[in-house]
């Protein structure tokens, strides 16, 4: 009888270990923005990091050194309004790009400068805003009316 117990736990203890010290982010799912051009062609993807609780909003990129080349945080809200942005306590400089809940890009803010505590707004109302390294909405071309699409989370 107890090598019939031990014939069952010995896999199962394996199997917790493993999937403990496995690393989550392998399950996860990637969090992508791509946004295309008029002909529907892909102009640019980021890998994205969420922020869609009022703490992730006021932490945002704050106190980060550096952000990988295609890679952002996108800001989630309920609705669209006017949205406000600050470069406190921010070490790089980015780009923000205001999405409405069309998947449109309304507005860019572009190159805000580290440590920068001017108020930055949004000229027409955005839903969801994706901060990126600045110049990257140039290099990506984007613009006012760019088509946005999101994969891998649902943007509510």
């Amino acid at each position: 009888m107890a090598d019939r117990i031990r014939f069952f736990l010995i896999p199962i203890f394996f199997i917790a270990l493993f999937g403990y010290f496995y690393p989550y982010h392998v399950y996860a799912k990637d969090k992508v923005v791509t946004f295309y051009g008029d002909d529907e062609k892909k102009l640019c993807s980021f890998k994205v990091e969420l922020a869609s609780t009022p703490q992730e909003h006021e932490k945002g990129l704050m106190f980060k050194k550096s952000l990988g080349q295609n890679t952002g945080m996108l800001f989630i809200f309920n609705n669209d309004e006017i949205r406000f942005f600050w470069m406190r306590n921010t070490f790089i400089s980015l780009d923000m790009v205001f999405i409405d809940s069309r998947f449109m890009v309304a507005d860019i803010y572009r190159f805000a400068k580290p440590h920068d505590e001017t108020t930055i707004a949004s000229k027409v109302p955005a839903k969801y805003v994706l901060e990126i390294n600045g110049g990257t909405a140039d290099r990506c071309n984007l613009k006012v009316g760019t088509k946005a699409g999101f994969t891998g989370f649902s943007p509510r």
